[in-house]
């Protein structure tokens, strides 16, 4: 059974960390290899890319929920045996998470578990690039984004009158 744990500090609060971790429909958006994620009420139907194109399939349910402080799965069948937890420490008055992802997997045997093998090759260097992409997708999200503007200057909030827009000054 292979096993990786890694930590990050992602600067939104505990809540919204959990919030965009507790729907793993998302997980495409910052793991390279979620192919795709369905809810299925109880459960979740993954499906993974592997080596050679080849895909790795499995179902997990959650072994624990408690919101904005920590989340654990475990598979429930499918090609992948694999379980694991993540936990959301507040930090800086609530206004950052420190995130740890504890993951282990057990690969099936015979020509599949080849494949899986090689899927999970340097697990270490790929949770670390998850965990830097979810950073980025939930700091941005919480940001606003670039093309918001909050002020607007005193031409612009001038109402227009009633021949049209105001003049440029």
């Amino acid at each position: 059974m292979g096993a990786v744990s890694k930590y990050i500090r992602v600067n939104v609060p505990p809540d919204r960390a959990y919030e965009l971790w507790r729907d793993p429909t998302a997980f495409p958006d910052f793991m390279p290899d979620v192919e795709t994620v369905e809810d299925r009420g109880e459960s979740w139907h993954w499906k993974v890319s592997g080596p050679l194109g080849k895909s790795v399939e499995w179902d997990s349910e959650l072994a624990e929920d408690r919101p904005g402080e920590r989340l654990a799965w475990k598979s429930v069948g499918g090609e992948v045996e694999n379980s694991g937890a993540v936990r959301f420490d507040s930090r800086d008055d609530g206004d950052a998470t420190d995130l740890e992802y504890a993951l282990e997997y057990s690969p099936p045997g015979g020509k599949a578990g080849e494949i899986v093998a090689k899927m999970f090759d340097d697990p270490e260097d790929k949770v670390q690039r998850a965990l830097e992409a979810f950073k980025e997708l939930a700091e941005r999200d919480a940001r606003p984004r670039a093309d918001s503007r909050t002020e607007v200057d005193a031409d612009e909030a001038a109402p227009a009158t009633a021949g049209g827009p105001p003049s440029p000054s």
